[in-house]
């Protein structure tokens, strides 16, 4: 029987050139491979989010393994894009997106950010109801993105 408790975990920033962070990189283009075979993907490295623009957040078990994470990059004073959020399928749907995704949005708002987007593939299911219970809503391609069949765009106004 799955435990739907939520999961108590421990979200904060941290550096990226860490190998549990890795790990989780590498699930994360696993998965995306998985669902979208064939599509064109950028792969994201731990180089790739080191930089001063992004911010990485990682939820840690109560071990202190890294269960997941997420990254924030600033594309302007007040707006910022969320990057590759990963859950260890170990630990999916027991709150551990919930609690990045809320403490990405209560950073974001010390910071001073009004509005962060995304983009989700059409086969992220559980990610897209995650992003719509906390209040992103649907719009078009930004930034450098164009409209592809299985790619949607949300923001959140905070």
């Amino acid at each position: 029987m799955e435990d739907h408790r939520p999961h108590s975990c421990l979200v904060a920033v941290e550096p990226p050139d860490q190998p549990d962070i890795q790990r989780l990189l590498d699930l994360s283009d696993a998965v995306a491979a998985r669902l979208y075979p064939g599509a064109f993907r950028q792969p994201i490295t731990a180089a790739s989010l080191a930089l001063p623009s992004v911010t990485l957040f990682v939820a840690r078990d109560e071990t202190t393994c890294a269960i997941g994470c997420a990254a924030l990059l600033a594309l302007s004073d007040d707006a910022a894009e969320l990057k590759r959020m990963i859950v260890d399928p170990d630990h999916a749907g027991k709150g551990v997106g919930r609690s990045l995704l809320l403490a990405i949005l209560q950073e974001a708002r010390e910071r001073g950010i009004r509005t962060i987007l995304l983009e989700v593939g059409i086969h992220n299911v559980a990610a897209r109801r995650l992003y719509e219970q906390v209040g992103f809503h649907d719009r078009g391609p930004f930034g450098s993105y164009r409209q592809t069949p299985i790619a949607t765009f949300m923001q959140i106004d905070l």
